[in-house]
């Protein structure tokens, strides 16, 4: 496809996500001087491609000097104590705090990274009792999405990062969830582009995520982050563990929401069809509790849901009962459609 670009808009100023099949190192060069010190954060993963070869041999030639760190993939790689984001958030929480601050591009080589993480100036590393509860806000003055890093992704990797597609559009763009609903799409460069205009206008709008518009980007992400933390991070990819949250959501939304029971079997459905989950057998109250209470949204009033309407129409929600929530996590937990 041809080059196209988002703009995001952050307090550091506007700065440009391109989304492209050969945006290295052309469109690089454009945001990169020469003759300048650079460091290369690369995921353990993909250093050994040969595009990762390519730049770095390109950088070595351009600049006054390259140090490439290799960084393990996986969770425990932003851990005090398997995928792009983990890198994203690691190499930008490094570039906002060394020196107080390094200029920072980010090359986004997995579905979940180009459509999500790489967009919105997040960084932040974990810590035993939650997720990124360590971090800054902190644009990078770019972002190239070059689609050819997704043709070396294994199907597993492929379908965990659809997750985070189908969250979009559940939450913002009903369109968008309709051409997704039976399975892969056409044009993996559309659908990136339009899940980055999600993003772009969300986190623009709210950037330091105090306004509630930003926190929608967290639906199924609240139980996702509380599997994750019960099974250490190693039992289910992000992307799997968002795809249960969802369902979870999508039933509580029915019960808080006025959800429709039809639409909740059909969201599942959808995730079904990108051969993502949507249970779990850790779906119970008495062991997710801990962690869903540490979630980033929770307020001095409880926790805050991400919750359905319609597909398409998303709201942050507080006071939702403890007992629709555990109805919710049995009935995921056991398979059973959703009740009112």
């Amino acid at each position: 496809m041809s080059i196209q670009r988002v703009r995001v808009k952050s307090s550091a100023g506007m700065y440009p996500v391109y989304i492209g099949d050969k945006l290295l190192p052309s469109v690089l060069q454009k945001h990169l001087p020469a003759k300048v010190p650079v460091a290369m954060l690369v995921d353990e993963g993909v250093a050994a491609l040969p595009l990762t070869t390519d730049l770095f041999q390109w950088l070595e030639r351009r600049s006054a000097r390259v140090v490439r760190v290799r960084i393990p993939a996986g969770e425990r790689s932003k851990s005090i104590d398997e995928y792009g984001r983990v890198l994203r958030q690691l190499a930008g929480f490094v570039a906002a705090t060394y020196l107080r601050g390094l200029p920072l591009i980010q090359i986004p080589t997995t579905v979940v990274a180009m459509v999500d993480s790489s967009v919105g100036g997040k960084t932040g590393v974990d810590l035993p009792e939650g997720k990124n509860l360590v971090g800054v806000f902190y644009p990078p003055k770019a972002v190239l999405a070059d689609l050819r890093w997704l043709q070396f992704l294994s199907p597993v990797e492929k379908r965990a990062g659809m997750a985070e597609v189908l969250k979009y559009g559940a939450i913002a763009d009903s369109k968008l969830f309709a051409s997704l609903a039976k399975g892969a799409p056409r044009s993996m460069g559309k659908v990136v582009k339009r899940c980055v205009e999600i993003k772009a206008k969300l986190a623009g709008e709210d950037e330091k995520d105090l306004k509630g518009k930003r926190a929608l980007l967290n639906f199924g992400h609240t139980v996702a982050h509380g599997l994750e933390g019960i099974l250490g991070y190693d039992g289910l990819r992000h992307g799997e563990a968002v795809a249960i949250g969802m369902a979870v959501a999508a039933h509580l939304s029915v019960k808080a929401r006025g959800f429709k029971k039809k639409t909740a079997e059909k969201l599942k459905a959808a995730i079904r069809a990108h051969g993502l989950p949507v249970t779990h057998p850790e779906l119970r109250w008495d062991r997710l509790a801990t962690w869903i209470s540490r979630d980033k949204k929770a307020t001095s009033d409880g926790i805050r849901w991400v919750l359905l309407r319609k597909i398409g129409k998303a709201d942050l929600v507080s006071g939702v009962a403890e007992k629709k929530v555990m109805a919710s996590l049995e009935e995921v937990r056991e398979g059973r459609p959703a009740k009112g």
